[in-house]
C-alpha cells in the first residue's frame, strides 16, 4: 500500500513560535503513520509505502529556523518518516527529493489539487511512476547488485595506450580532470552501499591497470575492483564472463560506457544488462545513473555493505580454483568458516530480505515478512537457522536461511535458501550434515522436505536427491516431496569449519 499524505492530514495546531505545540503535532503525525503502516500489514500482510511531503511554498529564508511554519514541519515530518524506515517500520518513497529535483512549481497542481485532491501533478505522473516502480524494484531485489565499467573516456579523459600516464586529464589538471574524480567519489559510494565493480575494457591489461597503480589522482583502486576484463575481446563476451565469475545473473549488472556504439552493442546482445545513457559528458555521469533508479535500496545493514568484499572474494576464490586442478584442494585451501545461529533479532531484518530476494536458490519461494520472521523465533515448533560464511578473502556475511516446522518424531523443512555467491562451496551439504545431526540429537526419526518449481529455480530441481534424500514421485505441477530416514543418512564429506549456535 502506499500512502501519500499531505499536511492537511495532520490536523494539530501549529501557533507560531510555539515549540511545545509542534512537538505535540509531530507525535501525532507519527502516531498516524504507525496506525496506516499497522492497517497495511494487518489487510495485506505487506509493509506500507509512505511518501514524504514535499517542500512548502515559503515567506521567508527563515521557515525551517521558525516553529509551527509549514515548511519546518514538513522538514521534521520527513525526518521523522526516514526515522520509521530506518527503523524497519514502512518503506520510504522520497517524494520530496523528486519534488526538489524537478521544481516545486513543476511538481504541484494547486488547480488539480483543490479540485480533486490530486497530490501532484498529472505531467510528472511518468516520473512519479517510474521512481515508485524503483521502490517495488527494491523491495523484490531486482535493482542492479553491480556495475561495469569502460576505462578510457569514463574513468579519466583520454587514452591511456596512446595518451601515457602523464597525458590522461585527471585531478586538479583541468575542469574534466576534476569531474571525473568526483565521478570516482561516486562509484566509490556505490561500492559502499554493496555494488560490486567491474571492469571491461577494449585495452591490453597491464597498460590498462596502469592508472590503477601509478596515477595519484586516481581514487578506485585495484582492490576496489572484483574482476578486471581488459582484452580485445568483444565487451559482451567480456561481460558475460564477468557475471559467470561472480556468479550473477545478467539481469544483476548495469553497464557504463562514454561509447554510444559500445552501448548499442551490449543493449542488443545483452538485453538483461542495464546499459545506461550516460552521454559523453563525464559531468553528466553522477546524475544519470543516480537517476536511472538501478541502484535503489531498502534501508542498508551490514550484510548489505558487506556484500561488494564479499563479491571480490568470490573472483579471487575463482583464480585460486582455476590453478588448482583438485577440487577437494581448492576447497580445503579456501579455509572457510561457517556460523549457523537461530533467528534472532540483530538478523531479522537481513532474514527478511534473503527471504523475499531469492529466487534462484530456493526449494519452495515461500515468502515472509518481518513480523512472520518474528513467529517463528518465538514459535516451540519452529526451527530457524540463519547462516553465515567467511573465508580467507572475505566474510560473506548471511548467505543462508533454513525453516523447519517440527514434530516430535518428524520434522518438514519449509523453506531452503541460499545465495548463489557461494555455490559450489559444499554450503549446503555442511547445512543439511548439521540438520540430521541434530535432527537426530532431539529423537527425530525421518526429515520430510519439498521441492516447488518456478520459472527461476531449476537449478535446484535435483537439489533433495543429490543430498540423500530417495527419489520421490513427481507431481503434475513439477512439485516433489521427499523423505529421508535420520537413521539412513550419510553425512557428505566436509570442508568448513562449522560453529552451531543455540
Amino acid at each position: 500500500m502506499l500512502v501519500v499524505l499531505d499536511e492537511s492530514a495532520f490536523a494539530s495546531k501549529r501557533p507560531m513560535l510555539d515549540q511545545a505545540a509542534e512537538d505535540e503535532a509531530l507525535a501525532d503525525a507519527e502516531n498516524l503513520a504507525t496506525a496506516l503502516a499497522a492497517a497495511a500489514q494487518e489487510k495485506s500482510g505487506c509493509k506500507a509505502i509512505i511518501a514524504t511531503l514535499p517542500g512548502a511554498v515559503q515567506v521567508s529564508s527563515a521557515e525551517l529556523a521558525t516553529p509551527g511554519t509549514s515548511a519546518r514541519f514538513r522538514h521534521r515530518v520527513n525526518l521523522m518518516l526516514a526515522e520509521g524506515a530506518m527503523k524497519g517500520q514502512w518503506l520510504l518513497w522520497d517524494q520530496a527529493a523528486l519534488a526538489s529535483r524537478v521544481g516545486l512549481e513543476t511538481w504541484l497542481d494547486p488547480v488539480r489539487y483543490h479540485a480533486a485532491k490530486i497530490p501532484f501533478s498529472v505531467d510528472v505522473c511518468p516520473l512519479a511512476a517510474d521512481s515508485i516502480a524503483s521502490v517495488l524494484a527494491a523491495m523484490k531485489g531486482k535493482t542492479a547488485r553491480g556495475l561495469i565499467l569502460d576505462l578510457d573516456n569514463t574513468l579519466w579523459g583520454g587514452v591511456i595506450g596512446d595518451d601515457g600516464l602523464a597525458g590522461i586529464r585527471l585531478g586538479q589538471n583541468s575542469p574534466e580532470g576534476e569531474a571525473f574524480v568526483a565521478f570516482q567519489n561516486f562509484i566509490l559510494s556505490l561500492r559502499d552501499r554493496g555494488v560490486v565493480l567491474a571492469v571491461c575494457s577494449k585495452n591490453t591489461d597491464e597498460i590498462a591497470r596502469e592508472p590503477f597503480r601509478n596515477h595519484n589522482e586516481m581514487l578506485i583502486k585495484e582492490d576496489h575492483v572484483a574482476v578486471f576484463q581488459a582484452n580485445w575481446n568483444d565487451k559482451a563476451t567480456n561481460i558475460t564472463s564477468i557475471a559467470e565469475t561472480l556468479s550473477l545473473g545478467l539481469e544483476s549488472f548495469a553497464f557504463i560506457d562514454d561509447n554510444a556504439a559500445e552501448r548499442e552493442r551490449v543493449r542488443q546482445e545483452l538485453p538483461l544488462v542495464s546499459t545506461i545513457e550516460v552521454g559523453d559528458d563525464p559531468s553528466f555521469y553522477i546524475e544519470r545513473i543516480a537517476q536511472s533508479g538501478l541502484f535503489d535500496h531498502l534501508p542498508l545493514n551490514q550484510e548489505d555493505i558487506a556484500r561488494a568484499e564479499s563479491y571480490g572474494g568470490r573472483a579471487a576464490a575463482a583464480e585460486i580454483r582455476a590453478k588448482i586442478g583438485n577440487y577437494d584442494d581448492y576447497l580445503t585451501s579456501l579455509d572457510m568458516r561457517m556460523e549457523i545461529e537461530p533467528f534472532d533479532d540483530a538478523g531479522r531484518s537481513r532474514i527478511t530480505q534473503l527471504i523475499n530476494k531469492s529466487n534462484q536458490f530456493n526449494l519452495t519461494t515461500r515468502r515472509y515478512g518481518e513480523e512472520d520472521v518474528r513467529k517463528i523465533e518465538q514459535d516451540p515448533d519452529m526451527m530457524g537457522w540463519q547462516v553465515r560464511l567467511a573465508d580467507k578473502f572475505a566474510q560473506h556475511g548471511m548467505i543462508g536461511v533454513v525453516i523447519v516446522r517440527k514434530q516430535e518424531t518428524e520434522w518438514t523443512i519449509d523453506t531452503w535458501l541460499q545465495s548463489c555467491r557461494v555455490l559450489e562451496r559444499g554450503v549446503e551439504q555442511c547445512v543439511m550434515n548439521m540438520l540430521f545431526e541434530t535432527a537426530a540429537k532431539a529423537g527425530v526419526k525421518t526429515i520430510h522436505s519439498h521441492y516447488i518449481p518456478t520459472d527461476r529455480n531449476g537449478m535446484v530441481a535435483d537439489f533433495y536427491t543429490r543430498l540423500g534424500f530417495p527419489a520421490s514421485k513427481q507431481q503434475d505441477d513439477g512439485s516433489t516431496s521427499y523423505s529421508c530416514e535420520v537413521a539412513d543418512y550419510e553425512p557428505h564429506k566436509n570442508f568448513i569449519d562449522v560453529t552451531l549456535a543455540g
